[in-house]
């Protein structure tokens, strides 16, 4: 069976979040055929609704750390914790946490950094590219972001990370109290100590990039299904896409279903770890002021935006088998609070609340990838709370990969075997 397809051949795509959207923008592009398949709106499904609407292009350490282990226990004895794992989930996701843990050690450490890498160095060109192809460049701009920390303590030990991103060619610089209170006048004087990351951004509106990208995508050629992909058959010249309205046949498949993309792999006897790392947010239409640039609060795991829909305040990690499982409510009670920690005269009135399951791996490294064992099908999945800022640089690659382009070697990271 070829590995190659060439322009024209039809291709679906399950998932219409910003990585299947993306997806689809890139091979339409290259001159496929391309149906994308999702029972809700482009955007509306999963966690590129009311994401923060940040691209971090700077974070080069997966989520696994060294000394994770200590510092994910201190984390879920805090009040707020920034990590949460709850009730029986802890036992069901044990064997996913195996893997998490070994992902902070020796090799697996490092390849998990360069894979990262790979990702940030060509995320705002990549996006830049994508916007303007579909003529919305200017919904982007790359501000560069706060890091604020609670404490002197949390600061000094993030230097050698920071370390790292300079040597890496991700520069940064100091935010002392006098910097941050002339940049974020609206911020509680308590914090003093920060990082300037010049390699990030932010866009008005995550879904309305979603929206943007769509409509590009129809523009050349593309179209939408609005039903629920429920299988993959593989045939000798094809694959059967079924859904509930019935069946198509396309030359290939690309599953880009956040964390259902777990149940097509298992279909086609592959294993791919994905745990659902929920995210909660608070959206303020009328916060009472405006902030120059995004933030990340490290020591709370919390993004800060400010985007056309109001000042986003969200975050955390709260892992979870079932992603279908009920939100938790007194995270937005959390939350809310903490905003109000953070920025004093915050007006919270008529506070939009959302949580969202983001396709988190436990090694932080996306799925780009040929399937093992159908050359007719591949993935593009695994994103965590990165979709945003890697979803053209990771749908650049993917297109490659259908087209049968020469992959460089950085590329091998990407790939499902190292799961399988």
């Amino acid at each position: 069976m070829s590995t190659k397809f060439d322009k024209g051949a039809s291709i679906a795509v399950i998932g219409a979040g910003i990585v299947g959207v993306a997806s689809a923008f890139d091979l339409a592009r290259r001159g496929y055929e391309v149906t994308v398949f999702d029972p809700a709106p482009p955007g509306q499904g999963g966690p590129s609704w009311r994401n923060a609407g940040q691209i971090g292009a700077s974070d080069l350490q997966p989520l696994s750390t060294p000394g994770i282990a200590l510092t994910g226990l201190r984390m879920m004895l805090q009040k707020d914790s920034p990590l949460r794992i709850p009730g029986l989930e802890k036992l069901r996701l044990l064997p996913w946490f195996w893997r998490f843990m070994a992902t902070s050690r020796g090799d697996n450490y490092r390849h998990a950094c360069a894979a990262m890498t790979t990702l940030a160095s060509q995320a705002f060109e990549d996006m830049s590219q994508m916007l303007s192809a579909a003529g919305c460049a200017g919904k982007m701009r790359r501000s560069g972001a706060g890091f604020i920390y609670d404490r002197a303590q949390s600061f000094a030990a993030s230097q050698p990370a920071w370390a790292m991103k300079a040597e890496a060619g991700f520069p940064s610089s100091p935010m002392n109290r006098e910097v941050i209170a002339a940049r974020l006048p609206d911020m509680d004087a308590r914090f003093s100590h920060g990082m300037l990351s010049e390699n990030w951004g932010d866009v008005s509106d995550p879904l309305e990039i979603v929206r943007d990208l769509a409509g590009a995508l129809q523009k050349c050629g593309g179209t939408f299904r609005h039903s629920k992909v429920t299988r993959l058959t593989p045939l000798a010249n094809g694959i059967f896409v079924e859904t509930e309205a019935g069946r198509e046949i396309f030359d290939g498949t690309v599953v880009a279903a956040g964390v259902a993309s777990r149940q097509f792999a298992k279909a086609f006897g592959e294993n791919l770890p994905l745990a659902a790392e929920r995210g909660y947010n608070l959206t303020f239409p009328d916060p009472g002021f405006r902030l120059e640039l995004p933030l990340v609060m490290p020591d709370r795991g919390i993004a800060i935006t400010q985007l056309g829909e109001g000042l986003r305040i969200g975050g955390w990690a709260e892992y979870a088998a079932n992603p279908n499982r009920p939100e938790n409510r007194s995270c937005y009670e959390a939350m809310s609070r903490i905003s109000s920690e953070i920025f004093p005269g915050l007006n919270q009135s008529g506070a939009i609340s959302w949580m969202g399951n983001r396709p988190s791996l436990p090694d932080s490294i996306p799925v780009i990838s040929r399937s093992l064992n159908s050359n007719r099908v591949f993935y593009n999945c695994g994103h965590g709370h990165y979709g945003l800022s890697n979803s053209a640089t990771s749908a650049r690659i993917l297109g490659s990969l259908i087209a049968g382009e020469e992959q460089p070697p950085a590329n091998r990271a990407f790939t499902l075997r190292r799961f399988n």
